[in-house]
Parts: C-alpha cells; structure tokens; sequence
C-alpha cells in the first residue's frame, strides 16, 4: 500500500470554501487539518509539520487575517509554500501576498482542476527548492509495501512501480537511482532464486522507506535462510548459491541480513 504522508493546513472562514476544500483533500487523499481561525493555525504550525498552507486572505473570524499569517510565517523563515484564496475585492492585498512569496493563487469560487493542480505544483516546487537550502528542516517520509510471488515478471512489474514512485518523489536533482534500482533487482532475484527456489506459491515480501537523506529497502523471502556471515569471505560456491551479493554490498552504502539470513536490508544515504 502506498503511503503519502503529504499534510496540508487549511485556514478556511468562507463555508463554501471550506466544504469544496475539504472534499478536494479527501477525494485526492492528503492527510490535513482545517482551522477558520489564523492564530490557531500558526500555534499548529508551532507544534506539527505541515507540507502547504492553504489560506483565505480575508477571515472573518480572529484578529490575524491569512496575510497577517503569511507575514509572520515569512518572518520566522519558515520555507512552507503558501497558496492564498482571494476574491475581487481582496486583489489589494494579494498583491502583497505575491511579494511575501506565495506558492499558489485561487480565486472564488475555486475550481476543483485548479486548486488540484495548484496543490500538487506547490508540493513538488517545494521539495526542489528546499533541497538546495540547508537552513530548512523539511520533513518527507513516503512508504511503500508489496507482497510478490517468485516470478521474475512479478519482479519486474514491482521494479517499474519503485521506478515510477521514485521519480515522483524525488526532485531531477537527486537523478534516477539506477544503482539503487540495480541492487534491488539482485536482492528480488535471490530471493526468488536462492530463497524460495522458484516455488511461486512462495511469496517476496517487499518494503521501502524513502526519506530526503535516505532510502531503506526490505526484501524478505519465505526460504530457510542462509549463514550470511560466510560471505563476507567471498568464495565460488558462496557467489553461485546467493549471486550479486558483492554486487549490492559495493552499490550500497550499507547492507545487512536477519539472524536468519532470509531478509536482506539495503541503505542509500542520499547526498
């Protein structure tokens, strides 16, 4: 099951508003909380991690208004991207919304292709640019779990869906991991070949954790395992029976094995 922990706040007085919004955030799957008021959004802003603000720039309710909270977020150097909703009669104040830097602009009555939209530009323009500010403390943690049976066509349908996940959420700057991608495949093929010997009926248990500085992956077969420590000293009969070991030991940055040695743990530290 894929895992996209995307949180967004939204700071919302208009009901109409609030009630488009909230259905966009469900029906697109976003974990998010809703507030009317600015000063209680900031204080969650204080306690919990947010990937977008979305804000209307006039609120009827408290004394801050959604420029007021742009403003003060702007002045603690928070880099969180901010998409304003505003009508004709606020176009004042949302040109200074522009020049706090804002990561989105909708208009009343929002559009349900529009906001969909400018949700999922503002999430990925900022995944590029805090990459290259070291001062900001994002917080990315994507998961992805699949069980598999010991086919190679399996195999191969897990690695394009890795590939594709990849891509989606890792910005160009990081590139396409193909040693990474490499170092999966050999750990899907021993597990299938060497672990469960090609039994389809057996099954590949497979889990990645993706964060910005690094990359977990598990792959666990159903076989009885094998003594792991033996490769270290590396010899023909070990490299015939559990092949591309060396292969995956030099293309990751660390690997180790279960006590049974039938689960094979690989580490990219990302740059």
């Amino acid at each position: 099951m894929l895992d996209l922990k995307y949180r967004i706040l939204s700071v919302q007085s208009d009901l109409d508003v609030k009630t488009d919004l909230r259905s966009i955030l469900v029906s697109e799957g976003y974990e998010f909380d809703m507030v009317s008021d600015a000063e209680l959004g900031y204080k969650k802003l204080q306690k919990q991690h947010y990937d977008l603000v979305i804000s209307e720039i006039l609120l009827e309710t408290g004394k801050m208004s959604g420029l007021d909270l742009l403003q003060k977020i702007r002045e603690n150097n928070l880099e969180i991207p901010f998409i304003v909703i505003s009508d004709i009669s606020t176009i004042e104040l949302s040109v200074k919304a522009i020049n706090y830097g804002i990561a989105g602009y909708l208009v009343k009555p929002i559009s349900i292709d529009e906001t969909k939209e400018a949700i999922r530009q503002s999430i990925r323009h900022h995944k590029s640019r805090f990459l290259k500010n070291e001062l900001v403390n994002y917080q990315m943690e994507n998961a992805f779990q699949a069980v598999i049976s010991s086919k190679e066509q399996s195999i191969l349908k897990l690695l394009d869906t890795v590939d594709n996940l990849i891509e989606m959420l890792y910005p160009e700057e990081y590139g396409s991991f193909p040693d990474l991608k490499m170092a999966i495949y050999e750990g899907l093929s021993n597990a299938a070949e060497h672990g469960n010997h090609n039994q389809t009926e057996k099954n590949i248990y497979f889990n990645i954790s993706m964060t910005m500085d690094r990359i977990i992956v598990q792959i666990k077969d159903e076989g009885v395992g094998f003594d792991w420590s033996a490769e270290i000293v590396p010899h023909e009969e070990t490299q015939t029976a559990h092949r591309g070991l060396g292969l995956i030991r030099h293309l990751m940055d660390e690997v180790t094995f279960s006590i049974k040695g039938n689960e094979i743990n690989l580490l990219k530290i990302l740059d």
